[in-house]
C-alpha cells in the first residue's frame, strides 16, 4: 500500500494534468462573445487579446459595429477625451480597435496582423510608426515575447514560405529574438535555411494550434481591464453634442494649457512630477548621440508591408512627433530624427503605400503633445480628423509593389541622406 502512495504521489501529478489537457483539448468551443465584450476588449491594450485571436477575429468581422484597426504602440494609452476611441464613439459610425502598447513595435505587430489575415483582406487599417523604435537594436526580446507567444509564432509557422525573402527574413529574427531550440524555433530554423517543414513538422503544429485554440476561445475574456468604463464611457460625456473641427481644436488647446503648468516642458502635470522631476539633472543632454537612421526595424517594417500588400488592406499610415522643448532639453539631434522620417516616408512610398500622415514637424505647438514622446488633446483632435476622412470616406484601391530589396542590409544601415536615397533608388530598385 506505501508502495501504491509513493507512486501515486511521483505520477499523480503528471497524470492529472495529461488528462487536464485531454479534457480542454475536447471542451467545445466558445464561438461567440458578446458586442459588449469586444467593445472592452478593443480598448484593453491586453497583451493577451494581442497576442490571441478569437476576440479580435471575431471584432473585425463584426459589420454592425464597425471595428477598424489602428496599430501603434505606447502613445494609444493616453486616453483623454480626444483620444479617437472617444472621438469615435462621440460623433463616427466606427470603433477603433486598438493593438498597441510599449514595445508592440513592427515585428511584434506583423505576427499580430498575420493571425488577421482573413478579418483584414480588403480592409482599411491605420497604423502609428513611431521614429523611436528605429533603434541600432530594433525590438529588444523581452519585448517581443511579452507581446508574441507559441500561438501567433505557429499560426505563421503552418504557412510560412521557405522560398520567400520575407518568410526567411522573418525566421531569422524570431531565432534571434526567442532562440533556436524549442518547436518554433526548429522549425523557424528550416524556414530560415530555405528547408520545408516536412509532414511531421505539420503534425505537431496543427495539434499544438489545435490546443491553443481551445485555450484561446475559453480564458480569452478573462484578462480583460476595465479601460471602457474608466476612460472611454466617461470621456464621451465631456465633448460636445455636435462634431466642429475648429471648436474641439480650440477646446483641447485649454484641456491641455489646464493640464501642463507645473513645468518649462509643457507635459502632463502628474507626468512631469513623477517622471520627469525627480530625474531632470540626469536627462540633460541624454539623447545628444540617438541614431535611428539604421535599424533591423526598416526590414521589420517591410514584412509588415508585405503583409498589407498580400491582404490588399488600404493602411493610414501616422508618424507622430516628439515634445519640442523635451527634444531641445534632452539633445536629440532633430536633423537625425527627420531623416529618419524622410527613410521612413521613402520606403512607403517606392512601394505604393501613399497615406501618410507627417504629423513630426507638430511637436512644437501648444497642448499637441501629453508627455515627452506621445501625442494628446490637441494632436489627438488632428489625427482624429485625418484618420475619419481616411476611413469615413471611399479611397482609391491601393496598388502595391514590393522590394524586397528593402528587406537588405544596403538598405536597413543606409544614411539617409537625400543623395543616398536618390542613390539607392537608381542602383537598386531601378534595375
Amino acid at each position: 500500500m506505501h508502495s501504491h502512495r509513493k507512486l501515486w504521489s511521483i505520477f499523480g501529478p503528471v497524470i492529472l494534468a495529461f488528462v487536464l489537457v485531454i479534457i480542454l483539448f475536447f471542451l467545445p468551443i466558445k464561438n461567440h462573445h458578446t458586442t459588449a465584450t469586444e467593445k472592452q476588449a478593443a480598448v484593453s491594450l491586453s497583451p493577451i487579446v494581442f497576442k490571441n485571436q478569437s476576440i479580435k477575429q471575431q471584432a473585425l468581422s463584426d459589420k454592425q459595429t464597425k471595428f477598424v484597426p489602428f496599430f501603434g504602440s505606447s502613445e494609444l494609452r493616453r486616453m483623454d477625451r480626444f483620444h479617437p476611441s472617444v472621438m469615435a464613439a462621440r460623433y463616427h459610425n466606427y470603433t477603433p480597435f486598438l493593438f498597441g502598447s510599449r514595445g508592440t513595435q513592427s515585428l511584434p505587430q506583423f505576427f499580430n496582423i498575420n493571425s488577421m489575415e482573413n478579418q483584414l483582406t480588403d480592409q482599411k487599417a491605420v497604423y502609428i510608426i513611431s521614429p523611436q523604435w528605429f533603434t541600432k537594436q530594433g525590438v529588444l526580446p523581452p519585448a517581443f515575447k511579452y507581446y508574441n507567444g507559441s500561438y501567433a509564432n505557429l499560426t505563421w509557422l503552418q504557412k510560412a514560405n521557405p522560398n520567400s525573402p520575407y518568410d526567411r527574413y522573418t525566421a531569422r529574427r524570431l531565432i534571434t529574438l526567442i532562440g533556436k531550440d524549442g518547436t518554433v524555433g526548429a522549425d523557424a530554423r528550416k524556414i530560415a535555411m530555405g528547408k520545408s517543414l516536412n509532414s511531421w513538422d505539420r503534425l505537431v503544429i496543427k495539434t499544438r494550434l489545435g490546443m491553443l485554440k481551445h485555450e484561446d476561445a475559453l480564458f480569452s475574456e478573462f484578462q480583460l481591464n476595465r479601460n471602457y468604463q474608466r476612460y472611454i464611457l466617461p470621456n464621451i460625456k465631456k465633448l460636445p453634442n455636435k462634431y466642429h473641427y475648429n471648436t474641439l481644436y480650440k477646446k483641447a488647446v485649454a484641456v491641455g494649457k489646464h493640464n501642463t503648468t507645473n513645468n518649462q516642458f509643457n507635459v502632463k502635470n502628474s507626468f512631469y512630477t513623477k517622471r520627469i522631476k525627480p530625474h531632470l539633472k540626469d536627462v540633460k543632454d541624454s539623447q545628444k548621440y540617438m541614431n535611428y537612421t539604421k535599424s533591423p526595424e526598416y526590414g521589420d517594417l517591410q514584412v509588415v508591408l508585405n503583409e498589407f500588400r498580400n491582404t490588399n488592406t488600404n493602411v493610414l499610415f501616422v508618424i507622430p512627433p516628439v515634445n519640442a522643448k523635451w527634444e531641445k532639453y534632452t539633445g536629440l539631434d532633430m536633423q537625425m530624427y527627420y531623416r529618419t522620417v524622410d527613410k521612413i516616408k521613402f520606403q512607403l512610398h517606392e512601394q505604393g503605400f501613399n497615406n501618410v500622415l507627417d504629423l513630426s514637424h507638430d511637436g512644437g505647438k501648444q497642448s499637441f503633445m501629453e508627455d515627452t514622446i506621445h501625442i494628446g488633446w490637441a494632436g489627438w483632435v488632428k489625427f482624429d480628423k485625418v484618420s475619419n476622412a481616411f476611413i469615413s470616406h471611399r479611397q482609391p484601391a491601393p496598388h502595391y509593389h514590393l522590394n524586397d530589396k528593402f528587406l537588405q542590409p544596403d538598405w536597413t544601415n543606409l544614411n539617409p541622406t537625400p543623395a543616398n536615397l536618390t542613390s539607392f533608388k537608381e542602383q537598386q530598385l531601378n534595375r
